[in-house]
């Protein structure tokens, strides 16, 4: 009996199977199997290129999180920058400036930076708070505005910049050295090889070294280190090493940077072989870049040499010193003077010893050869004077070098001009109002009218060049001036020179640069002191202008008269009066061309001190000055009690001719309109008549007065006071004359003479 087939379906068809077995015509078929996994991979290729893309999800969601990251920093550095304007009261943010990297742009000297290091004094996580750190290697502040640092070391660096563009963040661009102006000893690739580069970012007054560029076997110097290096400095690879000169008090000493490496003695040769390595002490090779492990190079024979460790550390290299100028026998110096005076460097008196080999002196400002400023004659050097005009902001670099036919340097020395920080004039223990502040235009003629009561003047002094703080104290028509010294240190120049280098210190610290001393004229009575002052000369002790003149007051006004001195000629003259009480400046309050005016300040405060200036000058220059301090106060009247009035009349004078008015009343109620003014030297006079004589006599009132120990002048200084008070300044006194009986009295009646006598 055959098999049946079963033609019921299979228990496979019960749940629909892909392949029905009793129609298979249903089925997919190959071609359409493959169209269906293109089909799937042309949708998988949009769907990876629409989410890893540059314009995809992940790359939108990227930039949307920096962005906002960004943004949010931004909005803080503004925050930041409003306050500190609100709070200082200064609108110039120029002053605001944070983060590390500005200070590699500053290294650089990006053009898109214009500042300096000592100016970056903010930490940009005291600006932006919440800066993540790969961030704060890109974010700074400059000028009170979030900037973004394009680093050429940053692969997503162009992307990032472009972001910041967009939400308005400005962009600065550092582009680090590359070659021979890498100088912090990483494991670079220069001219043929991978070595560790010379270190000059530590370790060098980088104001005193220089490179320094073999050729043909003449050691030529270049740049100072502070900038850039020529490409030819050194070429390891062709056994041209690395040289650098640095100057230290006029002398110079050279060195040659010797690169990390290790070697191996081949035994048949005798030879060393010699491998650049990096700190790990493993070998890059520059043609296939292939590295070698300091592992591998231990089985093979390598060895480092203990000279690259130190304090117990690897480092990348060190300078070998070649030979130090200063152990010659008599080496050569240079010397010269050098002054700043409104942005120009004046160079003069340039001194040379031992310079027989010299043959050319090449000035350089900023390590710049100023070509046209080269001395060739050098004999007569002294008597040249150089003036360099093209400074830059902040420190520069001054430097006189001296080369020998092969172009040899010989000799150098260099000075810095930078911003000096003294320490402040102190002006205690002066009195105001009769010490002023002295400044000098630009034809150096003298302005003194400002007391140091009042705001310090614009352009006092600028230690920076040479322009010192000087003061001058009036005192009795003699006027001693003063300069400030500010706290220094000092070292003697050698080689004969017999000349100081001088370093400003700040406060009172004892602390020295090395070689260095402190003058002992900054010590007394055991005390440091910030700086004193110097006497320059005492215009008392010398053959000029001495002045003095009558000063008088009432209750609210002074006249000054009778100016009076030494001066030989009157001829041009003009004589300037300022009072206190309002700011002083170069413009006086009242002015004249002739010393006998009489001069009166009206509309005072009764009671109140004031200063009054004269000063004396022929065209711009100042030929001399005197102050006096005197209080408004009115006179007092004449006491007219204890006179009989039958027989007493007051007498006024009309020029010279003498007038007898009217008989007087005890109170003085009928007293002339003009009978007296004393500001004007009109005194109250009367005259008693008895029978046929006459007796005149006229009204002291109570005074103070100051002896004048001017032998120049012998004049007194006279203040009017009120009622019986006694002497209200200081080295004034009251004449005896005033108290009688015990009894101070408020004036007295002099006799004058007696005519029927």
């Amino acid at each position: 009996m055959g098999l049946k087939r079963n033609k019921q379906k299979s228990i496979f068809c019960q749940n629909k199977p892909f392949v029905n077995i009793k129609d298979a015509t249903t089925g997919i078929t190959l071609v359409a199997l493959v169209v269906t996994i293109v089909v799937l991979l042309i949708l998988a290729g949009i769907t990876i290129n629409y989410v890893f893309s540059d314009n995809g999800i992940f790359a939108r969601a990227q930039e949307a999180s920096f962005k906002t990251k960004w943004s949010a920093y931004k909005e803080q550095a503004d925050t930041y920058t409003t306050w500190k304007v609100a709070s200082t009261m200064n609108t110039n943010i120029s002053g605001i400036n944070a983060g590390d990297t500005l200070l590699d742009l500053i290294e650089i000297e990006s053009e898109d930076v214009d500042i300096e290091p000592e100016d970056v004094n903010i930490s940009i996580s005291d600006i932006v708070n919440n800066l993540d750190s790969k961030d704060e290697r890109y974010a700074v502040v400059y000028h009170g505005e979030l900037c973004y640092v394009l680093d050429d070391h940053n692969k997503n660096g162009e992307k990032e910049a472009k972001w910041c563009e967009e939400i308005g963040i400005p962009v600065l661009e550092l582009k680090r050295p590359s070659g021979t102006n890498i100088k912090d000893g990483s494991y670079e690739y220069v001219n043929g090889v991978y070595m560790c580069t010379p270190v000059l970012n530590e370790g060098f007054n980088k104001n005193y070294t220089r490179y320094v560029n073999e050729q043909n076997g003449v050691m030529q110097p270049k740049n100072w280190i502070f900038d850039k290096a020529t490409e030819d400095w050194y070429d390891y690879s062709k056994g041209k090493w690395a040289n650098i000169v640095t100057e230290n008090l006029g002398v110079e000493c050279y060195y040659t940077w010797i690169p990390r490496y290790c070697f191996k003695l081949n035994k048949g040769s005798q030879r060393a072989d010699v491998k650049l390595i990096d700190t790990d002490n493993n070998y890059k090779d520059p043609y296939t870049e292939e590295v070698t492990t300091w592992a591998d190079l231990q089985k093979q024979g390598y060895q480092v040499p203990e000279a690259f460790t130190f304090n117990k550390k690897a480092i990348p290299g060190y300078w070998a010193m070649k030979y130090n100028l200063g152990d010659a026998p008599d080496p050569s110096i240079i010397y010269y003077d050098m002054k700043v005076t409104r942005g120009v460097i004046t160079i003069s008196n340039i001194k040379i010893t031992n310079g027989k080999d010299i043959v050319k002196l090449v000035v350089n400002l900023n390590s710049k050869e100023q070509t046209d400023k080269a001395i060739t004659d050098v004999a007569n050097a002294s008597s040249k004077t150089i003036r360099l005009e093209n400074m830059k902001a902040g420190d520069n670099v001054i430097n006189i070098t001296g080369l020998n036919s092969k172009g040899e340097m010989v000799a150098s020395y260099t000075r810095v001009y930078a911003s000096s920080v003294v320490n402040p004039p102190d002006l205690t223990g002066f009195d105001k109002d009769s010490t002023f502040y002295v400044t000098y235009d630009e034809n150096d003629n003298e302005y003194s009218t400002i007391p140091i009561s009042e705001e310090t003047p614009i352009g006092w002094y600028n230690y920076d060049e040479a322009e010192w703080a000087n003061i001058v104290v009036r005192n009795n028509g003699g006027e001693t001036y003063y300069t400030w010294i500010p706290r220094y240190e000092f070292f003697v120049v050698g080689g004969g020179t017999q000349r100081s280098e001088v370093k400003f210190i700040t406060g009172t610290d004892t602390k020295t640069t090395t070689g260095y001393q402190i003058p002992e004229a900054f010590t007394f009575n055991g005390k440091q002191l910030t700086g004193y002052w110097a006497v320059k000369y005492n215009m008392g002790d010398v053959d000029t202008s001495v002045l003095n003149a009558e000063v008088v007051t009432t209750s609210n006004s002074i006249t000054i008269k009778g100016l009076k001195g030494t001066t030989t000629s009157t001829s041009g003259l003009t004589y300037n009066y300022y009072i206190s009480g309002k700011p002083r400046g170069k413009t006086p309050d009242k002015t004249t061309k002739n010393a006998s005016d009489v001069i009166t300040f009206d509309g005072l405060s009764t009671g109140k001190e004031y200063s009054i200036l004269i000063e004396v000058r022929n065209g711009s220059k100042y030929v001399g000055g005197l102050t006096k301090k005197i209080r408004t106060a009115e006179a007092n009247k004449p006491d007219l009690t204890g006179f009989n009035p039958d027989c007493t009349y007051y007498v006024t004078y009309n020029g010279n001719t003498e007038v007898i008015g009217e008989k007087i009343t005890n109170n003085g109620s009928n007293m002339p309109a003009n009978w007296y003014d004393y500001p004007n030297g009109k005194w109250a006079n009367i005259v008693t008549q008895n029978g046929g004589t006459k007796t005149y006599f006229t009204w002291i009132p109570r005074y103070e007065f100051k002896p004048d120990g001017n032998a120049k002048v012998q004049r007194n200084d006279v203040r009017f006071l009120n009622g019986t008070s006694n002497a209200t300044t200081p080295t004034f006194q009251v004449p005896e004359a005033f108290t009688f009986n015990g009894k101070p009295l408020t004036g007295y009646w002099a006799m004058k003479y007696n005519v029927g006598e």
